[in-house]
């Protein structure tokens, strides 16, 4: 017997195919379906693209930028992901880094016109996330968290730090008043924050070496000694300085406040 859930199945398939969002020619054959025996074609049609705008309204609304630097291009870009790509959440974020995948893969096949057109959206998709983070919950989650001290220091990076390294220094497209600067051809390497206090996400410049060890500390790590070799002594003056900025916590003391005492 043919279980109802089967039907809803079949129905909502067909809801997010590219002949119901786009009324193409294969609506026809579609509409042949037994499960959708009955129903009025045209208006499961509408349905379809009244969802697939409102996913895609979504989708715009936290590619804003990206949207801008290509046009028309964009649009082409929703509908090829709105036909390889049906909805799997309602949730905004994670249909957002669906459709970046898609971008950043076509981009490596044929660069966007204009080629920083990838390194904007990573952006965009990482200050989309960060804004969804809850700063103040999430440091005291981690700080419980941190192992019984058997040294001195535990560090690790901050949970609300999201990475982006990006082949092109786009970051004043970011910033007020550098907006027209012009973009240069160069690996940048990013950090998106949400901190406590400040209702948007800071956009932070790093240090390759920087960006490097936020990377490999996203669990906790016994920080060394002061009078360990000269290579721990700089990665020591790194983690501080990284403190101080928030992109890393320190357990025993707040290097942060201390840089700023």
């Amino acid at each position: 017997m043919h279980r109802l859930i089967d039907t809803q199945t079949n129905l909502l398939r067909h809801l997010t195919s590219h002949a119901f969002i786009f009324g193409t020619r294969d609506l026809g054959s579609a509409g042949l379906d037994p499960d959708l025996r009955g129903m009025d074609i045209q208006r499961l049609r509408l349905e379809a693209e009244f969802s697939y705008n409102k996913r895609m309204k979504r989708i715009r609304q936290t590619f804003e930028r990206t949207a801008t630097l290509l046009g028309h291009g964009f649009s082409a870009l929703l509908r090829d992901y709105a036909s390889a790509c049906p909805p799997t959440t309602y949730e905004r974020y994670p249909d957002a880094k669906g459709f970046l995948d898609l971008f950043v893969e076509r981009s490596a096949q044929e660069p966007p016109t204009p080629a920083w057109a990838a390194d904007v959206a990573s952006i965009e998709l990482a200050l989309a996330g960060a804004r969804t983070l809850r700063p103040t919950a999430m440091e005291s989650e981690a700080l419980a968290g941190r192992p019984q001290p058997s040294v001195d220091l535990w560090y690790r990076t901050h949970p609300c730090a999201v990475l982006v390294r990006c082949g092109y220094d786009v970051r004043p497209l970011f910033e007020s008043g550098r907006s027209g600067d012009p973009v240069a051809q160069r690996p940048a390497c990013l950090a998106v924050l949400a901190s406590r206090g400040r209702r948007q996400p800071m956009v932070l410049e790093l240090v390759p070496e920087a960006l490097a060890l936020l990377e490999d500390s996203m669990e906790w790590s016994p920080l060394a000694s002061e009078e360990a070799g000269p290579d721990d002594n700089t990665r020591v003056a790194l983690i501080k300085r990284l403190a101080a900025q928030g992109l890393v916590l320190v357990s025993g003391n707040d290097l942060r406040d201390e840089s700023h005492g």
